[in-house]
């Protein structure tokens, strides 16, 4: 009976402290960085913070500096010339390598993912593949299976299938990891 209980408490003691390292691993993967911005500018436009927390990571993995093989810039890597299209409509200066700041960088990609989210009518998996893919690829796939939304299996562009899993994956371990990390989430 003694060494039941022995065994027992080593167990909870063990899953206790496996349970804090699995969250500290997790943390390590899934960091949460710029998150007075991500709130700032989430509150702001609109848009849910997690979503933005998402969209770093599989964008960039919160390296402001990050460039694609594309030339998009930052931690929402945005290419140059969209980045300057959202500007205008936000009329605000455009400076190209302002988009290395972080606080820039998330204005402008908290915009335009929520004015994908717009366009889109509410559907999120679609703004992620237009977000990644373009608004004419997007539309093409709509308009070829004569629907308004498609299904993840049938985003036919290999990448963006992929990071569209990502992001969603992403989001879920934000909510999960950073259940406090920010006020309002009701988007």
């Amino acid at each position: 009976m003694k060494k039941k209980v022995i065994i027992i408490v080593l167990l909870i003691v063990f899953l206790l402290f496996f349970e804090r390292f699995y969250f500290f691993v997790l943390k390590q993967i899934y960091p949460l960085k710029f998150s007075e911005s991500i709130s700032k500018y989430s509150s702001e436009i609109g848009v849910d913070p997690y979503l933005i927390c998402a969209i770093i990571k599989s964008e960039s993995n919160f390296n402001q500096y990050a460039v694609s093989r594309k030339g998009a810039v930052g931690l929402m890597q945005l290419s140059p010339s969209t980045a300057k299209w959202i500007a205008q409509k936000l009329k605000t200066e455009y400076v190209e390598d302002s988009l290395y700041n972080p606080d820039y960088n998330i204005r402008l990609g908290s915009w335009y993912i929520k004015y994908l989210i717009d366009y889109y009518s509410g559907d999120t998996k679609l703004a992620v593949a237009a977000y990644n893919a373009g608004m004419t690829n997007v539309n093409k796939w709509l308009s070829i299976r004569k629907r308004s939304t498609i299904e993840i299996t049938e985003i036919p562009f290999k990448e963006t299938n992929y990071f569209v899993k990502r992001v969603f994956k992403s989001y879920e371990m934000y909510k999960k990891l950073y259940p406090k990390a920010f006020k309002n989430t009701d988007y």
